[in-house]
């Protein structure tokens, strides 16, 4: 009697639990071509196709702004180190000019720096103080505060050495910043300091 009772119970219990479901499929990610970079790449390089290659990718892997056009990013500047097989995203490259976004009343300026070092450290994003010093006057001073770098020129290199700076660095300033920039030029050696992001 009490198996009976015990069975009965238990198909009641099975009669009302609700039924499981069949686990899910894995959904299947669909495939797409972007854009990567074929081999590493310097901050400051201007893009050539050579230094392009498209490659699948899932769309779980692409990041915003992915690029899939070669025509649309060769000839820009590339505004921050990549690593070879990287997606080339929209915030990878500058252009199609370095004066390409910026506000009203401001123009690129290139400015020559003393010190190739200290040209070494910069990359594009960064934001410096321009400073000039003279003979007469050692001490240097601000001609060019908190301004934005937008580029930082390699020099060409041969097989697997480094590409190095050539001191040469462009920055976002206002006309007037511009002007004192050229003339300190002339008359001055350059160079610039860090600013805390």
């Amino acid at each position: 009697m009490l198996v009976a009772a015990l069975l009965t119970v238990g198909a009641l219990v099975l009669a009302i639990a609700p039924p499981r479901s069949a686990p899910s499929a894995p959904v299947q990610e669909r495939e797409t071509e972007v854009l990567v970079a074929a081999h590493d790449l310097q901050a400051g390089l201007t893009i050539s196709s050579g230094d392009l290659q498209m490659a699948k990718r899932t769309t779980g892997q692409l990041p915003d702004g992915a690029l899939t056009s070669e025509a649309a990013v060769v000839g820009r500047v590339v505004s921050s180190s990549v690593r070879r097989g990287e997606i080339i995203t929209d915030r990878r490259v500058l252009g199609p000019g370095l004066s390409a976004g910026l506000g009203a009343g401001m123009v690129a300026s290139p400015v020559r720096l003393v010190d190739l070092d200290v040209a070494a450290l910069l990359r594009p994003g960064d934001r410096v103080d321009i400073l000039a010093a003279t003979e007469d006057n050692p001490t240097a001073a601000v001609i060019a505060a908190d301004v934005l770098v937008l580029a930082v020129p390699l020099a060409d290199s041969e097989g697997s050495q480094r590409a190095a700076p050539l001191g040469l660095v462009v920055v976002a300033v206002n006309q007037v910043s511009a002007g004192l920039l050229a003339a300190a030029a002339a008359s001055s050696v350059l160079t610039a300091t860090l600013l805390p992001p």
